[in-house]
């Protein structure tokens, strides 16, 4: 059974496992019990057989407007022998529910427009895209959050 949420401290030992299975040196013990003591910071899991299979992680940024926050996703990954499942895109529309549900106006990553399947997962997921013809860096916003 997969489960989808948003981490907090007492999933620290979770966080600490994806150091390896991610890629090395991926996880700071004090780093990752820092980030998760604050609620601006984000790491929404997916969760298999107490592992973390697939995650986003990222941050929630004040605005000045009465719109709401909005949310930067830093990095998006799931472990190479669960990709092609649409996790990735589960964890998107749980991140989008979740914007919702919290008061978050939009959120949004950015990639290379040469990474055909991250453009393709985050265009499947609803996110309107915004680059300069003279850059590799492709911004998707997504702000419809019904």
């Amino acid at each position: 059974m997969r489960e989808y949420r948003k981490l907090q401290i007492s999933d620290l030992a979770l966080v600490l496992g994806m150091d390896g299975n991610f890629r090395a040196n991926f996880i700071c013990e004090e780093n990752a019990r820092q980030f998760l003591i604050n609620p601006m910071n984000w790491i929404f899991a997916c969760i298999e057989d107490q592992q973390i299979i697939g995650f986003a992680y990222g941050y929630e940024l004040n605005r000045l407007d009465h719109k709401g926050n909005m949310l930067y996703i830093h990095e998006v990954g799931v472990l190479p022998q669960y990709q092609r499942q649409g996790i990735a895109l589960q964890l998107l529309t749980h991140i989008k529910q979740l914007c919702k549900l919290t008061g978050i106006c939009r959120f949004f990553l950015i990639t290379h427009k040469h990474n055909e399947a991250a453009c393709a997962l985050y265009e499947k997921a609803g996110g309107d895209k915004s680059h300069n013809a003279m850059d590799d860096d492709v911004t998707y916003f997504f702000v419809n959050m019904d």
